[in-house]
């Protein structure tokens, strides 16, 4: 999922995830050969550095995974890589290291202008994660103060600053249009 769009709702009101949206596929198509109970989701993140976060941190650490594999469209494989070995390797580690595997669908459903934008979005993002992100954030205890204290989606005081500003943009708005409406009466 991502937090830069309005949350798909479903019809009982519920936010449609795309991790039970794909869930949902891979037991369709597979669940003859995919037991039920093997099949995992991570509803928690926004975006891929908190989608890696969760994955360990959710199910892999607690479950003992060492295997993981990663799927996600060709356009967005360059930065998940960086993000998911950065994050998987940020020490406390396991005795067993992971094994990451990585696997990419193809970039059907978007226009080439759109995948070409997205490309370059996502090389900028992975090397922003390779000599940034990796570099000053190292631990796992790191990430999560990164997530916690400087993420747009997870920190409490730049969730609540984008919340009052939305207000005021909302108040500004209705100021706006009552001033429009007014002089459209000729009132002051």
């Amino acid at each position: 999922g991502t937090a830069h769009c309005p949350q798909l709702m479903g019809k009982n009101g519920l936010p449609i995830w795309e991790a039970t949206s794909s869930a949902a596929y891979i037991l369709e198509t597979y669940g003859s050969i995919i037991p039920q109970q093997k099949v995992m989701i991570e509803t928690t993140s926004y975006d891929t550095i908190s989608n890696a976060y969760f994955a360990r941190t959710t199910h892999a650490d607690v479950a003992g995974w060492r295997n993981i594999l990663v799927v996600t469209s060709e356009f967005h494989m360059d930065r998940s890589k960086a993000i998911f070995d950065w994050v998987f390797s940020a020490p406390p580690v396991a005795m067993s290291p992971y094994r990451l595997s990585y696997m990419t669908t193809e970039n059907i459903g978007l226009s080439e202008e759109a995948i070409e934008g997205r490309k370059q979005h996502e090389r900028k993002g992975a090397v922003n994660v390779e000599q940034n992100l990796s570099k000053h954030y190292t631990t796992l205890y790191d990430v999560w103060q990164f997530l916690t204290q400087n993420h747009d989606f997870y920190s409490a005081s730049k969730l609540v600053d984008k919340a009052k500003k939305a207000e005021d943009d909302a108040e500004q708005n209705r100021d706006e249009t009552s001033s429009v409406l007014k002089q459209s009466y000729r009132a002051k």
